[in-house]
């Protein structure tokens, strides 16, 4: 199930990376952005609890937080969601 949930983050992430989505998303729906630093809260606590990585979800929060800079958030994003696709890989039980 964990891994359902962090390819989840994942796309989030990779969504948000994309300069045209990240800046509508961050401009316009800037409440969209608390929502998925909540998200990424939710999955660090299951994460920490099934004793899996978390340093993704971390940095989804921070990048969540971000927002305030156009540049700076997209690549937050992007690092985010490559430190989750080789949280997915490495992981043990995560396919």
């Amino acid at each position: 199930m964990l891994s359902r949930i962090k390819w989840l983050s994942f796309s989030i992430e990779l969504f948000l990376a994309v300069p045209i989505f990240g800046n509508i998303a961050g401009d316009a729906i800037p409440f969209l952005l608390c929502l998925v630093a909540l998200w990424h809260a939710s999955v660090l606590y299951i994460s920490k609890s099934e004793d899996q990585p978390i340093l993704g979800s971390v940095l989804g929060i921070l990048a969540s937080f971000l927002n305030f800079f156009p540049v700076i958030r997209l690549i937050a994003h992007a690092i985010t969601a490559i430190v989750l696709i080789f949280e997915i890989q490495k992981a043990p039980g995560m396919e």
